[in-house]
């Protein structure tokens, strides 16, 4: 609920929150979040309030998600109203102070990804090195950031120094955070990447002592 009790909240735009609802079900579809794992986030102007955050809040099945599951900051990260919110919230503040272009926010634990991070062992210089036009394309907007438990302040500072200079930050051993201008950037960028790594581990490329094509 709001921090103040004078103050009511207002209500979130039925098309916001389908926004979101449909950017959770299409990433469900594809493995990338599944239980309730993942996180989404969308800034939105809101005169007289200025810009507040809708986020995903916490406990909640991204594949089952409804109006009710979506929670509202302020700019500062206060619970203004619905919550709680997600455990990853100051991760996503962190990113928008670093990119002010962005204006969404998508947190997925995408199935290949991990594996690969997991088959990979931790060799980054051979993640999505593929014979493939499209993987440096979309590899070069990939960032990495190191293993931090979930939910931390150094979470947080790692994925936002990367997100400054890229729109995908690879979270070591935990998951992957792209950001946007539209929650459907942040999705296609996703899914992009997830099929990359699903390539990788059907060629085998990178495994060690498998020479690349």
């Amino acid at each position: 609920m709001s921090s103040n009790p004078f103050v009511v909240p207002p209500k979130i735009p039925a098309d916001l929150c389908e926004e979101i609802l449909f950017c959770c079900r299409e990433a469900w579809n594809w493995g990338g979040l599944r239980g309730f794992n993942g996180n989404v986030s969308r800034l939105w102007d809101c005169p007289p309030f200025g810009t507040l955050i809708l986020m995903t809040r916490a406990g909640v099945c991204k594949g089952r998600l409804n109006a009710a599951d979506i929670c509202l900051l302020r700019a500062d990260g206060t619970l203004f109203s619905g919550g709680p919110a997600s455990s990853e919230a100051a991760m996503h503040l962190a990113v928008y102070r670093a990119r002010p272009d962005c204006r969404a926010v998508l947190h997925t634990h995408p199935p290949h990804l991990l594996a690969l991070g997991i088959r990979l062992a931790g060799r980054m210089e051979d993640f999505l090195r593929l014979p493939l036009y499209e993987s440096e394309v979309w590899r070069a907007r990939l960032g990495v950031a190191p293993a931090c438990a979930p939910g931390t302040t150094e979470l947080a500072e790692r994925v936002a120094e990367q997100a400054q200079q890229y729109p995908a930050v690879w979270m070591s051993g935990h998951g992957l955070c792209a950001c946007g201008e539209t929650l459907a950037e942040a999705l296609g960028l996703s899914e992009q990447l997830e099929h990359l790594a699903e390539v990788q581990l059907m060629s085998g490329i990178g495994d060690t002592g498998t020479e690349e094509a």
